[in-house]
Formats: structure tokens, C-alpha cells, sequence
């Protein structure tokens, strides 16, 4: 436990929104050494956060709840980043948009390494698929069958299955980014845009 959160003062009436903010960074930092959802320990998180244990639940209904928000802060992270990068890309080109995305994500990976660690190395409990449907990762999904769907909108067709489509671009994506990471190689990030470009011919077709 941090000296800061040793000494941390309660918080006033009507400041519950900072414990939740506090009790995020704890879970982070605390995942990010223990690694999966099942060896966190909530009293752990409380300690950290310098907290009772039982001011947990009152934010957040059990375990899986307070690591997928902590997850969501960094997903939304990630998103904001595609969606900015799709905004300065040309409106009426939806492929040049979906290209920013695509390329956003790998800068990001790059830049935020930790951040982008904990979203893939963070070993999460199996949930039913009516609770897995409401995991924050369906953001970056759903902003890429969103850009998908314009593609199509504008006349491009996409290859193979429509519905696993965004979940190949992501596969495709994360998969370069870590091998460009891991691998002993001169690293210039203009072989992801190239890698991006090589996606996008292979997967959309006029």
C-alpha cells in the first residue's frame, strides 16, 4: 500500500464520485502486479484505496463489476483515440476514416503501453453471454461495425462474415501491434500503417 494511501482522509458528504475514481486507480495499479481478476482481492483493493472494505460495495455489486470499470476507463481511452483520429480523416471518405481508426489504435498500443497491458494481459472470470454482451471492450466493436457499415454505405463490399468482420480487424490489429512490439526489429511505425493498408485491401473490395 502506497504512504498516500496510508494517510488518506474520508471524504466529505456528496464526494462519492472521488472514493469511485480512487477505488479505480487502486484496482489498476493492483491488477497490474497480480495480473488476473481472480487473484485480486477486494480487501487488497480496499487497502490501497485506503478505504473500508465494505465502502466498495458501495459502488460497485462484486468483483467483476469494479474490473471491468476499471477496464472501461482505458477501453474509452482507447476509443476516444480512434474516434479523433477518424474526425480529422476525410468525411467523405469512409475507408480513409476506418484507415484512422486502425492506425489510431496501433499509435495508442504503442504510446500507453501499460494501459494497453492491462486490457489484454488482465485474465478476467468467465461471465454468462447475457452479462458478456455489457463488457467495455464492445466499444472499439462496435466502432468498427459502425465504420464498417458506412464502407458498405458508400459501396464497398466486405469480405468473408459480416458479423466477425470487426473482430478480425481488431484480431488483425492487436496481434500486429504485439508482434511489432516483442519482435528485435528497427521500429518505425510506418510498417503498421502499412500493415493497415494491407488489411483493409484484402478485406473491402469496390
Amino acid at each position: 500500500m502506497s504512504e498516500s494511501a496510508a494517510v488518506r482522509p474520508r471524504n466529505p458528504r456528496g464526494q462519492g464520485e472521488r472514493l469511485r475514481e480512487e477505488l479505480l486507480r487502486a484496482t489498476e495499479r493492483l491488477l497490474e502486479q497480480v495480473g488476473s481478476e481472480d487473484a485480486l482481492s477486494l480487501r487488497a483493493v480496499a487497502r490501497e484505496a485506503g478505504v473500508a472494505a465494505p465502502s466498495i460495495y458501495r459502488h460497485f455489486a462484486d468483483k467483476t463489476e469494479l474490473v471491468w470499470a476499471t477496464l472501461e476507463v482505458n477501453y474509452e481511452r482507447l476509443a476516444r483515440a480512434m474516434s479523433d483520429a477518424a474526425a480529422k480523416a476525410d468525411p467523405d471518405d469512409p475507408v480513409d476514416r476506418l484507415r484512422a481508426q486502425l492506425r489510431a489504435y496501433c499509435r495508442y498500443a504503442i504510446a500507453h503501453p501499460a494501459n494497453y497491458r492491462l486490457l489484454y494481459e488482465t485474465r478476467q472470470t468467465p461471465v454468462g453471454p447475457e452479462r458478456l454482451a455489457g463488457h467495455p471492450a464492445g466499444l472499439l466493436v462496435r466502432s468498427w461495425h459502425s465504420a464498417l457499415t458506412a464502407c458498405e454505405e458508400a459501396g464497398w463490399q466486405v469480405r468473408g462474415s459480416r458479423a466477425e468482420a470487426p473482430y478480425l480487424l481488431w484480431s488483425a490489429v492487436h496481434g500486429r501491434v504485439m508482434i511489432w512490439q516483442v519482435m528485435p526489429s528497427r521500429k518505425d511505425t510506418s510498417r503498421l500503417d502499412r500493415f493497415v493498408d494491407e488489411i483493409l485491401q484484402l478485406l473491402l473490395e469496390h
